[in-house]
């Protein structure tokens, strides 16, 4: 799992090399949280799930879209300067995932699903 976390923060642009599980905290408990709950998500249904399927055999941006606005915390500006993208573009592509797949980010459940959604697709 470690070797996991490492290889992802490299993906990120991180150049750790090496570590022990002190050392990577909290991402080796996301790491743990993320394998228990991806059999849950295979077997799931629902608007979260159909939003991320399509959008995926479509090009993944709108998954993209969430999973910088989610890691910035709901700051469309920093979502929307990490995606390189005007803060407009941002917040069209959120109110799409609202308008054609019912997804409320504003409710707390539907978030964390998300979040576990777009960290499970890749």
């Amino acid at each position: 799992l470690i070797v996991r976390v490492l290889r992802e923060r490299a993906e990120g642009g991180g150049t750790q090399r090496s570590a022990d599980a002190a050392a990577v905290g909290p991402s080796l408990d996301v790491a743990r949280i993320l394998d228990a709950a991806r059999p849950v998500w295979e077997a799931g249904s629902g608007p979260v799930h159909e939003l991320v399927r399509v959008d995926l055999a479509a090009g993944g941006e709108l998954v993209r879209s969430l999973a910088a606005y989610l890691d910035a915390s709901g700051d469309v500006a920093r979502a929307a300067a990490r995606l390189v993208v005007h803060p407009n573009t941002l917040r069209y592509r959120l109110r799409r995932a609202r308008e054609r797949f019912g997804v409320d980010l504003d409710d707390p459940d539907t978030r964390l699903l998300v979040t576990l959604a777009v960290r499970l697709s890749g």
